[in-house]
C-alpha cells in the first residue's frame, strides 16, 4: 500500500485543541498541524512509512462517514491505483443519525443532551428521541452501512479493516448486535448473517475505547481526556493495529 486513508469521528480525527486558538472547534484548519501528529493515524503511517490521509470529522455520525469515504476514495482512484490504497475506518455510535436541514447535514444524537439553540433542530431532536430513536432502527442502519461501504471498497479492490471506536453496550459482550439481532428486528436474519461474514474478514475484534480500558480506567487522564483517547492511547491504538497490517 502506497497510501491510508481513515475515516471516523472524534477518536480518528483527534478531539485535541491548540490551547494557544481562540476557537473550540477541532477540524478548524487552523489546528491540524498541532492535532494530526498526535493521533493514532499519523502515528501509524510512520509506523508503515506510508503516507496517510486522516478525513476523519469530529462528531462525525456513520451515515457521514459512509459519504466522505465514498466520495473520497472516487477522488483518490483519480490518479492513484486500486492495489495502492487501504481504507480503514474507525465506526462511530450506531446511534447518531444525519438529517440534511437548512443546506448542510445536521447530526442528531439522543446521548448529547445540550439543545442547539434553534426550534426546528430542538423540536425534531425531542420528536426523533421519543418516538423514532430505537435499537432496532440503528442497528439495522449500522449493518447495512457495513455491508454498503464493504461492498463499495471490494467492487473497487481496495483493502479495508474496520473497527468500532468507543460504542459499546456491556449487554450484548461485543457481538452485541449478532446475538441481539435476532431477537429484536424480524426479517432480518438473511441481513444479519450476511454481516457476520464480513465481520469475520474485515473487522477488529476490540474496539478501540475497549482496548485502552483493558488495563487503564477511563479517569485515568494520561490515557483519557474528557472521555477522549491522549496522545499516549493514540499511539498505543496505532501500534496495535500495525500488527495486524503487517
Amino acid at each position: 500500500m502506497k497510501l491510508i486513508l481513515c475515516e471516523g469521528d472524534s477518536w480518528t480525527a483527534g478531539d485535541i485543541i491548540n490551547p494557544k486558538l481562540n476557537h473550540s472547534y477541532v477540524n478548524h484548519p487552523d489546528n491540524d498541524s498541532y492535532r494530526l501528529p498526535k493521533v493514532w493515524p499519523y502515528k501509524l503511517g510512520k509506523l508503515l512509512k506510508t503516507k496517510v490521509i486522516n478525513n476523519a470529522v469530529s462528531g462525525s455520525s456513520n451515515d457521514a462517514i459512509v459519504r466522505r469515504t465514498i466520495e473520497k476514495v472516487l477522488e483518490l482512484l483519480e490518479t492513484n491505483e486500486p492495489d495502492d490504497l487501504f481504507v480503514i475506518i474507525g465506526w462511530s455510535s450506531p446511534e447518531r443519525k444525519d438529517f440534511y436541514y437548512n443546506g448542510k447535514w445536521e447530526t442528531l444524537y439522543p446521548a448529547q443532551l445540550e439543545k442547539r439553540n434553534n426550534k426546528v433542530l430542538d423540536n425534531l431532536w425531542k420528536v426523533y428521541t421519543e418516538h423514532f430513536w430505537n435499537k432496532e432502527e440503528y442497528i439495522s442502519r449500522f449493518m447495512n452501512q457495513n455491508l454498503y461501504l464493504h461492498y463499495f471498497l471490494k467492487q473497487h479492490n481496495i483493502k479495508h479493516y474496520f473497527f468500532e471506536a468507543f460504542w459499546e453496550q456491556k449487554s450484548f459482550q461485543g457481538l452485541w448486535y449478532v446475538s441481539d439481532l435476532n431477537r429484536s428486528i424480524k426479517g432480518q436474519d438473511k441481513t444479519s448473517n450476511e454481516f457476520r461474514k464480513i465481520r469475520d474478514k474485515v473487522f477488529k475484534k476490540v474496539s478501540f475505547r475497549k482496548f485502552i480500558m483493558k488495563n487503564y480506567s477511563i479517569k485515568n487522564r494520561e490515557y483519557f481526556d474528557d472521555g477522549h483517547p491522549t496522545e499516549k492511547s493514540h499511539e498505543m491504538w496505532a501500534s496495535e493495529l500495525y500488527k495486524d497490517l503487517v
